[in-house]
């Protein structure tokens, strides 16, 4: 009996050895085979391209930078001082023949415009090689943006700034046309149709800035009067447009306020509407800096007279030529907003605060 039992003993212990080798293998082939899926996906991870959200891989923008065509966002931008348009040729009005030969150079020139909001914000949306211009008109005058009736139907003037500038649009459809005008208290005259044009013209790409109420130099006047000079305009726009936000103002006569009443110019409130200025501009006698440039004072920008009489060699022209002969550094875009591109030279520079959160580009 006793030897039965062993014998029964012996039988079971075989066959759990057996049973505990076949465990043992079969785990082991398991963890053969995990580890061969994971190196197989890593192997395809690393083979794979890192890609966008539309499956294109994703490019360094800065490698894209042509340097060839020696990018400087630290050089100078010209900020044109224009007032009016009319037949004959003066220092403060061009005639249409002049402005449509100003456009024209500028299309010709590499010179592509850009809105003086955008400049003050450090939005450079300019192609690659190309120069930024900012053009500007004071006074508000009925030359402007002047409307007439042809044979019953409203349409706009084709020889006022306006309307030449509609034209070029036309004539060259990828060239960004667009320009900042300066008001008073009766924008473009035609009070009948104040409202038909300040909506036009935002509707249109053309931004709209203030010249104050009564056109009265500032530097005469004290921190009440201040406000209502720019509240005055800001309120008669706001009645037409209640959702523009005016903010760049054109000094009359190019005087600035005294020290103690700079803050009543740039932020104030008139009548229950606040108004915030980021751009100030001075009359016209040289080209403005880069906005990422440490010397740049959006309080005090510079402009140049957009024309040829009575200039003293500080005209557009005199400017354009300076640009050409390289006797003076132009701005040359990179093609990318989001990049800033500049020669090692200018680092020292370079505002880091206005540079934000875009990507900078030193080279030799």
């Amino acid at each position: 009996m006793k030897k039965k039992y062993l014998a029964v003993a012996a039988i079971l212990a075989l066959l759990l050895m057996v049973g505990c080798s076949a465990g043992q293998a079969k785990e082991s082939n398991a963890g053969e085979a995990q580890n061969n899926v994971n190196e197989e996906k890593n192997e395809a991870n690393q083979e794979e391209p890192e890609e966008t959200e539309q499956g294109n891989e994703v490019s360094d923008p800065i490698a894209d930078i042509d340097l060839s065509m020696e990018p400087n966002e630290l050089g100078e931008i010209m900020i044109l001082m224009y007032h009016g348009v009319g037949e004959e040729e003066l220092s403060w009005q061009r005639t249409p023949e002049k402005l449509r030969k100003d456009l024209q150079y500028m299309h010709d020139n590499k010179y592509q415009m850009i809105s003086l909001n955008d400049y003050a914000k450090g939005v450079i949306n300019t192609e690659a090689g190309y120069t930024p211009i900012i053009l500007t008109f004071d006074d508000g005058r009925q030359n402007n943006f002047n409307l007439t009736e042809v044979n019953g139907e409203l349409v706009i003037d084709p020889d006022c700034a306006v309307g030449i500038f509609e034209e070029f649009k036309k004539k060259y459809p990828d060239f960004n046309v667009t320009a900042s005008f300066f008001v008073n208290s009766n924008p473009f005259g035609q009070k009948e149709y104040t409202e038909k044009k300040l909506n036009w013209l935002v509707e249109n790409g053309y931004d709209i800035g203030n010249h104050t109420y009564s056109h009265d130099e500032m530097s005469k006047l004290d921190g009440e009067e201040i406000q209502a000079e720019i509240g005055s305009v800001n309120n008669i726009i706001k009645s037409y447009i209640p959702d523009y936000e005016v903010e760049t103002l054109a000094l009359p006569h190019g005087s600035n306020p005294k020290d103690e009443f700079i803050s009543s110019m740039l932020e104030g409130e008139y009548k229950g509407n606040k108004y915030k200025t980021i751009a100030v501009l001075d009359v016209g006698w040289r080209p403005a800096y880069s906005p990422f440039d440490t010397l740049t004072d959006f309080t005090s920008l510079y402009r140049v007279t957009a024309s040829e009489i009575n200039v003293d060699n500080c005209g557009m022209y005199d400017y354009f030529k300076s640009f050409e002969n390289n006797t003076r550094e132009r701005f040359i875009s990179d093609g990318n907003p989001d990049v800033v591109t500049i020669p090692k030279r200018h680092e020292k520079y370079l505002n880091m605060d206005m540079v934000g959160d875009k990507a900078v580009n030193i080279y030799e």
